[in-house]
């Protein structure tokens, strides 16, 4: 027994040397389909992460992990908190101590007419009230302090693990900080929220008129959602320790791509950088067995059944105009081959058509090692018949 158990080891190791050892002129087969990224772009932030949340992947990160002060992104934790235990009709007193926080304000005044959450919230996230925070924090939590640790808790559930919160607007304080892939797991829990993904896209919101009777408007400081097209949101910071600090999403072609930079110079140009990155320097391919008509999604590799071909169809078509062309003859056949993708529904293909890319990707010697697994296998069986 102890020797089948050492032979089956040993087959398993064979089988796994094949697969993830190729011969060295095919070291490196990924970069010839494109399967290898671009290096990231150079940005100003400190810290960054990119995330595709339609596929699920970390798509590039420098310094994702190391906690650091984020200023205002702060306060998407403190809207997430408030929409899940509060109502947003509910009527808020404005306290002096809600007042007169400072720094970014919407300028509330002690005992004016109560406020609604939703309108707090609307400053909040919009201008980047720190008066509207700490109303929202004293609603909700009775006091800072109290909603700092509803905040802590929630940030335990989402999971994060390098971040404390003290303070419900993010500014400076040595036990305030977070990072950025802690940031990220708000910004994509608190988007999956619909009140709070509606206020992240609201470009300008009304709100009730000071005590004078002036009126008070507030409009979004997230600048990409007027400059970067399928900008959905969702938040800005800044302050002397942090620097400007922006967590952002974006839609595009069915996949919807965050980003979280901290420690900036130039927030909104790094997000566009890494956007750019991001939607032009990845896409979705699909695997198919060479032998079948059904395409599954690749998201992070899929599951080969030994012995099975698989071609690679890079999801990114150039749109080309269709011309004749003759195979070029040679001694060898090419590394890859070209067809006309033509949708079945169409009597003839348009002009311009698409042309994808088709190219095989190997498992190198998998038949060979399924067979010598074989060949193990009946000479094993053999020598025990004769014992």
């Amino acid at each position: 027994m102890r020797v089948v158990r050492a032979g089956a080891l040993l087959a398993v190791a064979c089988l796994t040397v094949l697969l993830v050892a190729a011969p060295p002129s095919r070291a490196h087969p990924s970069s010839d389909l494109g399967l290898i990224p671009p290096d990231p772009p150079e940005v100003t932030a400190d810290a960054w992460i990119i995330y595709d949340d339609t596929y699920g992947q970390v798509l590039a990160e420098i310094d994702a992990d190391s906690r650091r002060s984020v200023a205002s992104v702060t306060k998407i934790l403190t809207a997430l908190v408030v929409l899940e235990n509060a109502g947003s009709e509910d009527l808020v007193i404005i306290t002096e101590t809600a007042a007169s926080v400072g720094e970014s304000e919407i300028g509330l005044v002690a005992g004016e007419a109560a406020w609604t959450v939703e309108e707090l919230l609307a400053a909040l996230m919009l201008w980047s009230a720190n008066d509207a925070a700490v109303a929202l924090a004293q609603h909700v939590g009775g006091s800072v302090a109290g909603f700092a640790e509803m905040m802590n808790q929630e940030a335990t559930r989402l999971g994060l693990t390098d971040s404390n919160f003290v303070n419900p607007h993010g500014l400076d304080h040595p036990d305030h900080f977070s990072s950025a892939r802690d940031i990220l797991r708000i910004s994509v829990a608190a988007m999956e929220n619909p009140a709070f993904a509606r206020i992240a896209a609201t470009r300008s919101f009304s709100l009730p008129p000071t005590p004078e009777g002036e009126p008070r408007v507030t409009v979004n400081r997230n600048d990409l959602l007027a400059t970067y097209p399928g900008t959905l949101g969702i938040k800005t910071g800044y302050t002397g320790r942090a620097l400007q600090t922006l967590s952002a999403v974006a839609q595009r072609d069915q996949r919807r791509i965050h980003v979280v930079v901290l420690g900036s110079q130039d927030h909104f140009a790094d997000v566009t950088v890494l956007f750019d990155y991001a939607f032009g320097g990845f896409g979705p391919l699909t695997l198919v067995p060479a032998t079948s008509d059904a395409q599954r999604p690749l998201a992070g590799g899929v599951a080969a059944q030994p012995g099975t071909d698989f071609e690679v169809f890079p999801d990114r078509a150039e749109q080309l105009t269709p011309e004749p062309e003759e195979p070029e003859v040679g001694d060898e056949p090419g590394p890859e081959s070209e067809t006309v993708a033509v949708s079945p529904e169409t009597e003839a293909p348009a002009s311009p058509v698409t042309r994808r890319t088709e190219r095989q990707v190997e498992l190198p010697g998998i038949r060979d090692a399924l067979a010598w697994i074989w060949n193990y296998w009946q000479g094993l069986g053999a020598k025990n018949d004769r014992s």
